[in-house]
């Protein structure tokens, strides 16, 4: 996988940290986008139903035990590398899924009642995962992607709560948490009758065309993913350094 290189200069954003993303940040239409909890689960749930998703059990039971983002929130807390070895020692001998789960974030635009309207879930790149264990990589090898890719799973909003921003927000605070923590990719995919296309080309993603996958040469991996031709995938790549 390629070498992470140190930015320099005056160009990373100001940090966040854990207590930030517990707390969270006002949001649009006097909301507040912040982790989600386990008291969020079952509305979290309805809310990514309403487009084609549902949380992943594993990391539902995860975010109901408070261990959900836990590697994130550890690595917000110190430096990248407290995150990477914070990362690891949940992987050595232990099942793929509680260090998936670790990096694994969850957030929700709750309204003025704390009741959740807006929901988005990023988990760590279980195709990208699988697709590794294909080409002979190790099991932990192929788990160590986690740290480096994540996937937008499901991102919904109330009926009633569209139309103010809420998607475009939460979308940026992930990105923000997954950037600091020195991610390479974001990625994700819709079904093209949605027609959002333009929507996450407005926060920054390359979308591909209907049926396009995407390589991830560029971290030194010899595979892609591949798309069925009625999905758009979308990315967003961390800029080089320089």
């Amino acid at each position: 996988m390629a070498k992470r290189t140190a930015r320099k200069g005056g160009s990373r954003p100001v940090r966040l940290s854990a207590d930030r993303l517990r707390k969270g940040w006002p949001g649009p239409a006097s909301t507040r986008v912040r982790l989600a909890t386990a008291a969020d689960t079952d509305t979290v749930d309805a809310l990514l139903d309403t487009a084609g998703a549902r949380l992943i059990p594993t990391l539902r039971s995860s975010i109901e035990q408070g261990t959900a983002g836990a590697a994130l929130l550890d690595g917000l807390s110190g430096t990248t590398k407290t995150f990477f070895e914070d990362f690891a020692r949940r992987t050595v001998g232990h099942t793929m899924a509680g260090p998936m789960a670790s990096v694994s974030l969850t957030l929700v635009a709750a309204d003025g009642e704390d009741r959740p309207v807006g929901a988005l879930s990023v988990t760590a790149p279980g195709t990208i995962i699988e697709r590794a264990l294909e080409h002979g990589y190790s099991n932990v090898q192929a788990l160590t992607l986690s740290v480096a890719i994540g996937k937008v799973h499901g991102l919904a909003v109330a009926e009633e709560a569209r139309g103010q921003g809420l998607a475009s927000f939460l979308l940026k605070r992930a990105w923000q948490v997954y950037e600091q923590l020195d991610y390479f990719l974001l990625y994700g995919s819709f079904e093209t009758e949605r027609d959002l296309g333009a929507f996450y080309k407005g926060c920054g993603y390359t979308v591909h065309a209907p049926g396009e996958g995407f390589l991830l040469e560029r971290i030194g991996l010899p595979f892609g993913i591949h798309a069925g031709p009625d999905q758009c995938v979308f990315t967003r790549w961390r800029p080089p350094p320089g």
